[in-house]
């Protein structure tokens, strides 16, 4: 349970964070593309643990429906948002009306949102694939640059909303606790989306940077605290510590990007040339 609650990098949480801090393109790329794998994963993780709390047990070919039916979803809401989606922003484009497109766009997102929610899935899943069809009009710089301000808007009330679910007193009571689990989190994810990246062929330098912006936690670590802590009935103690990590973490996310340059340029002077060599062929081919 602990393991899963660490393991999920929050998708607002470094989207804030970027920015704040200038980052390299492939860097951004790789990390949205691990945020939203890990949000994958967390909805089949969500499905497995509430099987559990409720009792129940958890089979290959029960998960494996889940993951099917997952799959599905996504393949029908890609094929059916292509036909539709483009067509429908570059219609509205067409007006030259910049309050028009920015409603539409908003309006695709939250649909989105909810069909993904009332399907049983992450909202943020939804609102990823909205914002890939909308990007495939060739409208998306343009649309980007006009929601920069909702963008901003809902940040805040995201960082207020997760502010307000903290309790101090548990939290000073537990401080070894929490002190414990943030170092868990940020050194493990330096070092485990570090050393995947370098498998997959990316650069050292590249693969620093990543592991260090997903130093952090975020919305479904807050979900599977919830379910596990309620059905052993260790809520405010569980639920509570997860959310003090993710504030303190998301905190420490812009520091960490900042502080992944130096690192980085460290790494490429003292990296054996012959190895760097080897990770750069690896990534151009």
């Amino acid at each position: 349970m602990t393991g899963a609650i660490l393991s999920i990098s929050g998708i607002v949480i470094v989207a804030k964070a970027f920015e704040e801090a200038r980052v390299d393109p492939r860097v951004r790329e790789l990390v949205f593309g691990v945020v939203l794998c890990e949000d994958v994963i967390a909805i089949l993780l969500l499905a497995v643990l509430i099987t559990i709390a409720n009792g129940g047990a958890v089979s290959f070919s029960a998960l494996s429906i889940d993951v099917g039916l997952l799959s599905s979803f996504i393949i029908v809401l890609i094929a059916i948002g292509f036909i539709t989606i483009p067509y429908v922003v570059r219609g509205v484009a067409r007006f030259k009306r910049p309050e028009t497109l920015l409603i539409t766009s908003l309006g695709l997102c939250f649909a989105f949102a909810m069909i993904a929610e009332r399907a049983g899935y992450s909202v943020v899943l939804g609102a990823f694939l909205a914002g890939s069809l909308v990007a495939e009009s060739g409208h998306g710089a343009e649309i980007e640059k006009l929601i920069v301000p909702i963008r901003h808007v809902f940040g805040a009330i995201f960082f207020v909303a997760v502010g307000m679910l903290i309790d101090p007193q548990l939290l000073a009571r537990y401080w070894p606790a929490l002190a414990v689990l943030v170092a868990v989190v940020v050194a493990g994810k330096i070092v485990s989306v570090s050393l995947a990246s370098i498998v997959i062929g990316e650069r050292p330098d590249t693969a620093l940077k990543t592991g260090f912006a997903m130093a952090q936690i975020g919305v479904f670590s807050f979900l599977i605290a919830e379910v596990g802590s309620g059905a052993g009935g260790t809520r405010s103690f569980l639920y509570t510590l997860a959310v003090g990590v993710s504030a303190t973490t998301a905190f420490r996310c812009p520091l960490l990007i900042r502080a992944s340059n130096p690192a980085a340029d460290w790494i490429d002077r003292h990296l054996p040339r012959q190895s760097g060599v080897r990770f750069l062929d690896m990534a151009d081919g």
